[in-house]
């Protein structure tokens, strides 16, 4: 297991050769991240791992820890609010397949042998976010 996460790695070799890391991403590294919380301090702990489901097809998962500060909605107060989110992702090679897909399990579009992981991890940790988030005095 590699302990870095890179901006992007090659999809068909990590999944080739069953490729994993490990690492820490700080928030302020991750700018629309960064922008929806309330503070940029703190970072993310990432764990993904690359290879093949048992059915054969190509899939991307692990998990993102860390705690963000968020903006209460309701008193608009600060508080810590406890990131923890699955990555499980089918890495598919057209958007035909994707369409295809998208009811059975969450896809990721694979361009010019790309997988951005840094991308990826943001997009996963923005999903995370409570839509509304209320502080636990509100809540």
């Amino acid at each position: 297991m590699k302990n870095a996460i890179p901006l992007r790695v090659k999809a068909a070799g990590a999944v080739a050769h069953g490729s994993a890391w490990r690492g820490e991403l700080p928030v302020a590294d991750l700018g629309r991240l960064a922008a929806a919380v309330a503070g940029r301090e703190g970072s993310l702990r990432v764990e993904l791992h690359a290879g093949r489901d048992a059915s054969g097809a190509a899939r991307l998962h692990g998990s993102i820890d860390g705690e963000l500060e968020l903006s209460c909605q309701h008193c608009l107060g600060r508080f810590r609010w406890p990131l923890r989110a699955a990555v499980d992702l089918r890495l598919v090679g057209s958007e035909a397949e994707e369409r295809r897909l998208l009811r059975e399990c969450e896809p990721w579009l694979v361009q010019d042998d790309s997988l951005p992981l840094r991308e990826i991890v943001e997009d996963e940790a923005l999903l995370a976010l409570p839509i509304a988030p209320r502080c636990p005095a509100c809540a």
